[in-house]
């Protein structure tokens, strides 16, 4: 809660790029963030896509301080990168699905003006 007892709002989750530590770090704040919000975000990654790396650099560091054991720490690390992957699968089938539907515009206003031309 924020104050005056109102809810705390979360960062824009949608706002221009991030960088790989950037997107971990709100999945590790945010984890209940849609997946079409992380799709978004994901799309504006900025540079290389090491999300794996920088989970697992952050949880091993809090593995390290002993605030979760090596137990949890491999099952966070599973569920981490069950996200990542689904993330970037729905990630692909949104730009297949943009492709396809920009192919189809294309193609169909192509095919009306040549059928008027007839």
């Amino acid at each position: 809660m924020g104050l005056f007892r109102r809810k705390k709002e979360k960062k824009n989750e949608v706002r221009g790029e991030w960088t790989s530590f950037e997107f971990v770090q709100f999945l590790i704040k945010y984890p209940d963030t849609s997946d079409e919000s992380f799709v978004m975000m994901f799309n504006n990654l900025l540079g290389e896509d090491n999300l794996e790396k920088d989970m697992e650099d952050y949880w091993k560091n809090r593995l390290d301080e002993s605030f979760i054991s090596y137990d949890e720490f491999k099952k966070i690390k599973k569920d981490f990168n069950h996200r990542f992957k689904k993330i970037r699968k729905l990630s692909k089938v949104s730009k297949e699905t943009d492709d396809l539907a920009k192919w189809a515009i294309k193609n169909t206003d192509d095919d009306r003006i040549n059928d008027e031309n007839i």
